[in-house]
């Protein structure tokens, strides 16, 4: 337990330690605003009594009645800021709008500019930094590229561990409004950038992107449809695959029924 200078409270081993889950667990779901943790000067994390409740439940929610993290963020509400105040409701801090805002700034781009170089409009892109939602695949997609990151970054969804396995319910998620959900595969640095994919039934990419790069598609359940521009369109069921150069303009969804895939980029630029 820290006092002093270091703030008052429960350090990141004690905490996994009393809840049973590993550390980099914790920072998870830190990056899944399912808590935010006080950091002292020297950027140690701080829980209190009130985050190691929280996080108890975080870990039922999730162990024992199988809910994602979306779910347990509706169920318990956004968790206090640093100063013990929450945000308003019906916006996430940086997910990803903030995080957009920041991006853009950091690539000193105007709203014009960064219009120009997706195609979308000033009013939209203007809307996503406020907290606004409705941003598909695509247009994150498109945004990334523009800010020279991958769609990891812009989610803050990096998973940051030295083990070569990754669990099942350890993987950082990336999901949007309309229920397609990525969920990252491999740590570290690497050629490849493989991703579990959840599509419901008639949610896709909801447009056109293309970037550096090729891409390996093999369906679990479902049928996945992929549009190659110029090309076709390709419907791959449950063993089949799929395998295309990212500089082709492509679009994907399910058909009647949910598709559960694993997607591979690389590089992993996506």
């Amino acid at each position: 337990m820290r006092s002093g200078n270091e703030g008052i409270g429960f350090s990141i081993g004690e905490v996994a330690q009393a809840l049973g889950v590993a550390p980099q667990t914790l920072r998870l779901w830190e990056r899944e605003q399912l808590v935010r943790p006080h950091r002292t000067e020297r950027g140690y994390r701080v829980y209190t009594e009130e985050d190691v409740e929280r996080l108890r439940q975080v870990k039922r929610l999730r162990k024992a009645e199988g809910l994602n993290f979306a779910a347990i963020r509706k169920q318990l509400g956004p968790p206090p800021d640093r100063n013990g105040e929450r945000p308003p409701e019906g916006r996430e801090p940086g997910v990803p709008g903030e995080r957009l805002r920041r991006l853009r700034m950091k690539a000193r781009k105007t709203l014009k500019e960064v219009a120009e170089a997706t195609g979308l409009s000033i009013s939209f892109i203007s809307a996503l930094e406020r907290g606004g939602s409705g941003a598909s695949v695509a247009s994150l997609r498109r945004l990334a590229e523009a800010y020279g990151v991958t769609m990891r970054e812009l989610f803050g969804t990096d998973l940051e561990q030295n083990s070569p396995l990754v669990r099942a319910h350890e993987r950082p998620v990336m999901e949007w409004d309309n229920g397609v959900r990525f969920e990252e595969m491999a740590p570290g640095k690497k050629a490849m950038d493989p991703s579990y994919v959840r599509v419901p039934a008639g949610a896709g990419s909801e447009g056109f992107y293309s970037h550096d790069g090729e891409e390996f598609v093999y369906v679990i359940s479902g049928t996945m449809y992929v549009e190659l521009k110029d090309q076709g369109t390709y419907a791959v069921g449950p063993g089949d695959t799929l395998y295309f150069y990212s500089t082709t303009p492509h679009r994907w969804w399910a058909g009647d029924e949910p598709v559960e895939a694993v997607y591979v980029n690389t590089p992993p630029t996506f």
